[in-house]
């Protein structure tokens, strides 16, 4: 029975998509639900901030560094698989895991050698050593997790989709374990500063990385026995090992300068951002708000729709890189519908319950030190949410179909945007300027790519644009309910921690159910998964 659910998954892009996603929606939501106890332990707008800034900076450098590679991993190994190249696959493996090691060093010292001067950018005064030694603690995380990138792009690409989420998973709930429990001791039982629970945290990924290589090295050892002994029995040629380290470099350089341009985002809010607040006139307690609601909080909360980013795209990559092998461009459109079509009824709606609840978030979850202005900084973030998950599926489908040079030119040019209007929108309008210029930059970057998607494959997306009006339809009805909701007192105002998420649990639970019947009504799911959805058919299933 396991088989033939892990069969099914492996064939359909919507469900290898929802699997890979369900992993990192478990590692996000562990991540959100961490940060309740631990930012009652900071106690400090400023730590959070500085732990969010930090994993923004640690998140590029891990993007530069390693973001091609699993992709390239990936594609390599599902096209090979497709061919029943199993020597090959070998070659692949030991090619990545070396990749690996060299990148995540590299990237490792790098982080550490400019911990100073980016400290200096970011903390003011006294706090540049601790914001320093966080950057220092976090770079050793950049050695570990390459390496199980490796692993588990190796896996995507075999469509052990089931793995690959599990891995997400077992990773962040580690991670969280040893966070919560050492930064716990250290303040509450040893008596510790509270910076050393920020260091603790930093230090939980290197952890947690280790633990997930040993979680997927059993994985691996369960499976990769089955390649060797295929390739004992291969009697066909096999690709040289020179052509294979051609085609990894050939195609992990292009993902490589994606990731350059494309998590330009983590360093434009980790190190412009604080410049053009301060061009704006905000006080240095004001500011701190503001980061920590864009880098710690937001963070949190833009993870939840932006998972369906790497979740579809470690799906999409398989399946379209096996249906060009096999020269099917009826099943290339159609995983590419199925692609956009999914996110777009899941996404949009996720994204704006960041808007409708971000007062809620900051009662219930997230200390600090001024809620208004806090929760004012969340609501517009959710821009950036949905925005963030849009753009990285449409760069992946435009790499994957072989345009690599024209989504180069499109991330340059929405980099450039961003970096010219960023800075004078802040001076000019406050904080929201900057989610004004990632919004008139990925933009320019979504509308354009598609435009060109459609003309050179003949992909027409106006069902994809149906999709998307009727769920913004489903939306606003969502929105009525949720302050009608609100209105009558399921909020979370005037109410202690416990009162107030039920009370929030209860609403979105109805505004959700909202949702799902205006977009039920029209037809919304039933495009999407291609299932009628009727009640005569759940009761004959059961």
């Amino acid at each position: 029975m396991s088989e033939e659910r892990s069969s099914k998954v492996k064939k359909s892009i919507i469900l290898s998509g929802l699997v890979g996603t369900g992993g990192l929606f478990v590692a996000k939501a562990l991540g959100l639900v961490y940060s309740i106890p631990f930012s009652s332990i900071l106690q400090s707008d400023a730590y959070m901030s500085y732990y969010g800034t930090a994993y923004r900076i640690y998140s590029y450098i891990l993007n530069v560094f390693t973001a091609g590679f699993p992709f390239a991993i990936s594609t390599l190994v599902a096209r090979y698989t497709v061919s029943g190249d199993s020597i090959a696959l070998k070659t692949i493996k030991k090619i990545s895991l070396a990749a690996m090691l060299i990148t995540g060093t590299a990237g490792m010292l790098l982080m550490i050698l400019f911990s100073g001067m980016l400290a200096n950018l970011i903390a003011p005064g006294e706090d540049v050593t601790i914001m320093a030694t966080v950057l220092r603690i976090l770079a050793a995380a950049i050695f570990f997790v390459p390496l199980l990138s490796a692993f588990r792009g190796f896996y995507q690409g075999r469509r052990e989709m089931q793995e690959y989420a599990f891995s997400q998973a077992f990773e962040q709930l580690f991670r969280v374990a040893f966070l919560l429990s050492t930064a716990y001791l250290a303040v509450y039982v040893m008596g510790k500063e509270r910076k050393i629970a920020l260091y603790l945290a930093v230090m939980s990924t290197s952890i947690a990385a280790i633990a997930g290589l040993l979680q997927i090295f059993v994985f691996d050892r369960k499976k990769y026995p089955e390649i060797l002994k295929e390739a004992e029995a291969q009697t066909t040629a096999t690709q040289p090992q020179s052509v294979l380290i051609g085609e990894f470099i050939s195609l992990a350089v292009p993902y490589l300068l994606v990731a350059v341009l494309g998590y330009a985002d983590d360093i434009f809010n980790s190190v412009i951002l604080p410049l053009g607040l301060r061009m704006h006139g905000y006080s240095q307690q004001e500011m701190n708000v503001i980061l920590s609601a864009f880098n710690y909080v937001g963070t949190k909360l833009t993870a939840i729709p932006m998972i369906l980013a790497p979740g579809f795209t470690s799906a999409l990559i398989p399946h379209i890189a096996t249906s060009m092998a096999e020269k099917d461009s009826r099943k290339v459109a159609s995983n590419i519908y199925d692609c956009l079509d999914t996110v777009l009824f899941v996404g949009l709606p996720v994204a704006f319950c960041i808007f409708l609840y971000a007062e809620d978030a900051y009662q219930i979850l997230f200390y600090t030190n001024d809620v208004a202005a806090s929760s004012g900084v969340i609501r517009w973030i959710w821009f950036e949410g949905f925005m963030g998950t849009i753009a990285p599926i449409v760069t992946n489908i435009m790499m994957t179909l072989g345009l690599r040079k024209d989504v180069l030119k499109r991330l340059a040019v929405t980099l450039l945007i961003k970096a010219v209007i960023m800075v004078p929108l802040i001076m000019w309008i406050g904080y929201p300027g900057t989610i004004l210029a990632t919004v008139l930059a990925y933009g320019y970057l979504v509308i354009f790519n598609l435009r060109q998607i459609s003309r050179t494959f003949g992909i027409s997306f106006r069902k994809v644009g149906v999709i998307l009006l009727r769920t913004a339809i489903a939306t606003a009805v969502m929105t009525g309910v949720c302050f009608g909701l609100k209105a009558i007192g399921l909020n979370s105002l005037n109410s202690g921690r416990m009162i107030g998420l039920l009370k929030i649990a209860v609403n979105l639970c109805m505004t959700t159910l909202s949702y799902l019947l205006t977009a039920y009504t029209m037809k919304v799911p039933q495009m999407v998964f291609h299932r009628k959805f009727t009640f005569r058919r759940i009761a004959k299933k059961k």
